[in-house]
């Protein structure tokens, strides 16, 4: 089980996912900063992918991990992560013109976007993980019996955000300009160290951040299950 993530949902529930069904949870950051495959990648019978959506779309470093590794031919399924933002049959189906999925799902996560939204409240957070633990064990039994699922939320307007806004937003909106740290910031480095694409580095004790062409996030977010 391949997995995306820059805050903690995706990788919550992998973990999940991969203690249910007595499989490997594998971070595909990981496999992209190291600059190796998994090599027993090309010998599964199928292969799951759980990650973000990143305005109404799959990440872009997962479409790149995507084209290096050699899943071309091999059954797909898919776990979508949606906060606020909707990715549904659209997204699905465009990732779907590249890839060969078997079956998809979605789960609400704590959003955690905070260019445009608000942080849910600790309430809303512990809500949606509850939620989110009986999506899993549902998920888990269509793995188990191989069933062609395909349970994910499209939400509204869905093809216009998918094809025509996502290309734009990706274009335009997508950087690291808007994130910075306020006085709350203790200097730790956890941020430096967590960020899936490189984009912070401390200057002078702080945090600083470099162009990209990725999100970043510099939150601290409440943890699934703690």
């Amino acid at each position: 089980i391949l997995y995306f993530t820059a805050t903690g949902n995706s990788h919550w529930i992998a973990e999940l996912l991969a203690e249910a069904t007595h499989d490997t949870a594998v971070s595909i950051v990981d496999c992209l900063k190291q600059g190796l495959i998994p090599a027993e990648l090309s010998k599964a019978d199928r292969v799951g992918i759980v990650f973000p959506v990143h305005s109404w779309y799959a990440p872009r470093v997962l479409i790149e991990f995507f084209v290096a590794a050699p899943v071309a031919g091999l059954p797909l399924s898919l776990c979508r992560v949606y906060m606020r933002g909707r990715c549904g049959k659209r997204g699905m189906n465009r990732l779907a013109e590249h890839f060969p999925l078997d079956a998809a799902w979605s789960v609400a996560m704590p959003n955690t976007y905070v260019p445009m939204f608000d942080l849910d409240d600790e309430a809303l957070c512990r809500k949606k993980i509850e939620n989110a633990r009986l999506a899993i064990t549902s998920i888990v039994e269509d793995v188990i019996a191989r069933k062609k699922a395909w349970n994910v939320h499209e939400g509204g307007a869905a093809w216009l955000k998918t094809y025509v806004v996502n290309p734009l937003f990706v274009r335009f909106i997508i950087g690291s300009k808007g994130f910075h740290v306020d006085e709350g910031c203790i200097s730790c480095g956890i941020c430096s160290k967590s960020c899936p694409v490189g984009n912070i580095r401390l200057v002078d004790g702080r945090p600083g951040g470099e162009s990209t062409a990725f999100i970043v996030w510099l939150v601290c977010i409440f943890a699934p299950g703690k």
